[in-house]
């Protein structure tokens, strides 16, 4: 018994001298279920002493860590923080580094370094100028702040899509469904007008230009003026026809002559013109604006065609203000009752289809001010008239507040004196 207990303290002891030289024990573990693998036993790292001045080195590293690292400011405090100076990314390159030495220290360091380099927020002045609207404001613009553009709430009309426009200004005083797909009816005809009369103003084609009157302008139906088939018509006649009496057959053969015989060259131009203007809910069909379901617009683009074609062609109102048009003996009224009703009214278009019902886009001047108010989907033209009116009364009263006439609008109107 002693002799064993003797070989087992001697084994011990042995076991102990050689875990002493070999090194540490490691344990390397690899997750296995609820298993855990034990790895042998490895040689001892060699592990080289840091010199003293290493290790003040590091300590200085470290104490300077917390003050060179600056937090990322907020998104909201872009405009307010400065920009890191360039003295001080030079301060963090040119710090020393010895290779080999492999601390926390140095670490730190290089996370500085990386924070440092790192792009700097953008002045306050520069993100000023990236919110900065452009110099060059849109046609339409929304109403000044303190005043949006007033809603079904405060103006209700018995129409299913409306829109009125300070043209003055640019000033949308008035929405209701403006970006609703409607049939525009003959309101498309503007657009017609406008391919014809930018054609004469660069020279393609002249007002006495003789249009020839095919069979299909002549089976046109809808509104019409008198044609006769085979006959040949001034140009200046035809514009007359298509502004005020709302001619289809006049648009057919208008189409037919700038489209080399074939209409739908001519459309075509209609929705490249419609695109360019910024018409873009909007697509046509044919260029008289007879029903098709395919063919829409909204009151927002059409309030977008009228303003364009009366900046750029401003003289076509003498013909749109005309209440009648005489050709060939036959008489047609203009079917916009507002020239003869209301005050100021001098244009523009109306339109209807069973579909889409009673459209208009109207115009009115009243001093220095002329509004363009667009309505459409109204149950019949005596609703359209009454409705279009109470738009442009609410846009005058409108532009008399902002004027300060207010008072004067508002209050009662005096008697005359006996």
């Amino acid at each position: 018994m002693k002799k064993r207990a003797f070989l087992t303290c001697l084994c011990f002891l042995l076991l102990l001298v050689s875990a002493g030289q070999a090194g540490p024990i490691e344990v390397a573990s690899a997750p296995s279920g609820s298993h855990v693998y034990r790895a042998s036993i490895g040689p001892r790292p060699k592990v080289k002493p840091v010199p003293a001045a290493a290790a003040a080195e590091a300590s200085k590293a470290q104490a300077k860590a917390p003050e060179t690292t600056a937090p990322v400011p907020a998104a909201a405090n872009v405009a307010a923080t400065a920009p890191v100076s360039a003295p001080a990314v030079a301060e963090v390159k040119s710090a020393p580094e010895k290779p080999g030495k492999k601390s926390t220290a140095s670490s730190r360091a290089k996370a500085v370094k990386t924070a440092a380099i790192a792009p700097a927020a953008a002045p306050a002045t520069e993100v000023k100028k990236a919110v900065e609207a452009p110099k060059d404001a849109p046609a339409v613009k929304a109403a000044p702040k303190g005043e949006p553009p007033a809603s079904a709430k405060e103006l209700f009309l018995n129409v299913k899509s409306a829109i009125l426009i300070n043209m003055t200004t640019g000033q949308v005083y008035y929405e209701h469904n403006a970006d609703k797909s409607i049939q525009p009816a003959s309101i498309t005809k503007l657009l017609t007008l406008y391919l014809i009369r930018e054609a004469i103003a660069q020279g393609r084609i002249s007002p006495n230009t003789p249009i020839p009157v095919s069979v299909q302008a002549v089976k046109t139906g809808g509104s019409r003026m008198r044609l006769k088939r085979g006959e040949k018509v001034p140009l200046s006649e035809l514009i007359k026809g298509i502004s005020v009496v709302s001619a289809n057959n006049a648009c057919v053969a208008v189409a037919e002559y700038m489209g080399g015989g074939d209409p739908s060259k001519f459309v075509a131009q209609m929705n490249d013109k419609a695109r360019k203007i910024g018409m873009t809910s909007s697509r046509f069909r044919n260029p008289s604006g007879l029903p098709d379901r395919a063919q829409l617009s909204t009151a927002r683009d059409i309030a977008k065609l009228s303003m364009n074609y009366l900046r750029t062609f401003p003289e076509s109102l003498q013909i749109h203000s005309m209440t009648t048009h005489t050709f060939h003996g036959s008489t047609h009224r203009n079917a916009n009752s507002l020239l003869k009703t209301y005050k100021g009214a001098d244009g523009l278009k109306t339109g209807f289809v069973c579909e889409a019902g009673y459209n208009i886009t109207a115009t009115a001047k009243r001093g220095n001010t002329r509004l363009l108010a667009v309505v459409l989907g109204a149950q019949n033209s005596a609703v359209r008239q009454r409705e279009t009116a109470k738009l442009l009364d609410f846009g005058f009263k409108r532009v008399e507040r902002e004027n300060g006439l207010g008072n004067r609008a508002s209050g009662p109107s005096k008697k005359p004196k006996a």
